[in-house]
């Protein structure tokens, strides 16, 4: 499942934060996917999901400075489905490993990833989540080249891979 849960922001009205959480964290509780993959959640919406959801661990940092500020696109997943391996985030920018925007975006984008092992099976998965940018036409284009390059870089044999 792939949410965009929208910014908390007073300005919405009835359908601010405080409105819209309990029927989003009830959406996902009650469909219970096994990964879930966020766009524009700031610190307080990450700690809420958090708090709603405790089936689920959540991996990725904020994109304004690689630790809790701006928004994030965290990646959740079932922790009795799921071991993590290893996770990370990384920029959609020439410049991944350092907080920033690239080519014509209007904010910073993020990919923020997960190595799981299923513990049934003990198969691989590595899943990526990202939310492109809304204006600038080049850095769509450009963050596909560079979502698919780093898969393309970080996929092990024989592991399978989603992209959110």
């Amino acid at each position: 499942m792939t949410y965009n849960i929208r910014l908390d922001i007073a300005s919405d009205g009835d359908n601010a934060w405080p409105h819209r959480r309990s029927a989003l964290t009830g959406l996902v509780a009650y469909y219970a996917p096994d990964l879930v993959g966020m766009q524009e959640v700031l610190l307080n919406q990450k700690q809420g999901v958090e708090a709603d959801l405790p089936a689920y661990d959540f991996v990725g940092v904020a994109r304004d400075d690689g630790k809790d500020k701006g928004e994030y696109s965290p990646l959740g997943f079932r922790r009795d489905r799921f071991a993590l391996v290893a996770s990370g985030t990384f920029w959609l920018s020439p410049t991944p490993d350092v907080p920033g925007k690239g080519w014509d975006a209007a904010y910073p984008r993020v990919a923020s990833w997960a190595r799981l092992r299923d513990k049934a099976s003990l198969r691989m998965l590595l899943v990526v989540n990202t939310h492109f940018d809304h204006v600038g036409t080049t850095a769509r284009l450009e963050s596909a080249r560079q979502i698919r390059r780093w898969i393309t870089d970080q996929r092990k044999k024989g592991e399978m891979v989603v992209l959110m």
